[in-house]
């Protein structure tokens, strides 16, 4: 389905979550568009990370003193990553000319081992898009949780990246994996600079606000995201024509760097029947 102003146009697919298949302003793909013939969550322009983001390291973590199992979710994989929401269909519950919500209903015996119920909504601005995630807590227990989006944005060898965080919780084959640790200068963002290398990293202490910007297509985006989203994710495989900057609320395996006492890992913890709403959005400009 797709939803367009004088500004802005995405089309999105309940089939993958309401995940979206293509984000463009004024005519221009803000987001690489969805790939054809490819119907898988990594083809999209961007999909949704709920009720978790990254990975459970082989599928274990413990809370509130029981231990919980999450299978895996994709093959050749012992840890599930990114939560059910990607993989699953959504229904389309609400739909103006400039909005949409559409939920997710999960079981607890096919994945993760919490009754909750997932919404995303998509509002169109006049220069941008608001997505507005939310997780409502079906069991009577707190349920642990995360969320996040996860786009994939064009010309990573002509991009000018800006951001500030303050450490570094995973960066690809790092040995460090249980603590974080101050970001190298040379992985320092705060004055804006172009994709240096492949990343695959996972950023804290972010303050919600990055930008992106585009010199030859005279285009900036600028990303901002609610009080939960401290952590940003860069991921730049090698010869590739996009990257990936992701505004989540926790690291890499959380769950059990939580449970081990890591503070900061960014796991939110949401009592029985209540909700976790938050809001990320794009707004976009020509220069």
């Amino acid at each position: 389905m797709q939803l367009q102003n004088n500004n802005i146009r995405i089309t999105v697919n309940p089939d993958l979550g309401g995940a979206l298949q293509q984000f463009t302003f004024q005519g221009i793909d803000v987001f690489r568009p969805s790939i054809k013939g490819n119907n898988t969550p990594e083809a999209q322009s961007l999909f949704l990370m709920m009720p978790y983001c990254s990975y459970i390291e082989n599928g274990h973590f413990n809370y509130f003193g029981i231990n919980r199992s999450v299978p895996p979710n994709q093959p050749n994989s012992p840890s599930p990553i990114h939560g059910d929401v990607w993989l699953n269909a959504c229904q389309i519950t609400k739909q103006s000319e400039h909005g949409v919500t559409l939920v997710y209903q999960h079981n607890q015996n096919k994945g993760f081992p919490f009754n909750y119920t997932a919404t995303v909504t998509y509002d169109l601005l006049d220069n941008g898009l608001k997505i507005t995630l939310s997780l409502y807590n079906n069991s009577e227990l707190p349920m642990p949780c995360g969320m996040g989006v996860h786009p994939y944005f064009l010309h990573p060898e002509t991009a000018q990246i800006q951001f500030q965080s303050t450490h570094i919780w995973h960066n690809q084959q790092d040995p460090i994996f249980d603590r974080p640790y101050p970001t190298p200068n040379e992985w320092n963002f705060e004055k804006g600079k172009a994709l240096n290398g492949p990343f695959d990293t996972a950023f804290g202490g972010w303050d919600g606000k990055a930008n992106i910007i585009y010199p030859n297509e005279k285009l900036k985006i600028d990303i901002t995201a609610q009080d939960i989203f401290h952590h940003l994710i860069l991921f730049t495989p090698k010869q590739a024509d996009f990257f990936c900057l992701e505004p989540v609320s926790n690291t890499p395996n959380a769950f059990n760097l939580a449970a081990y006492g890591v503070i900061g890992s960014g796991i939110q913890s949401v009592g029985g029947h209540q909700t976790l709403t938050k809001t990320i959005t794009l707004a976009c400009q020509r220069l």
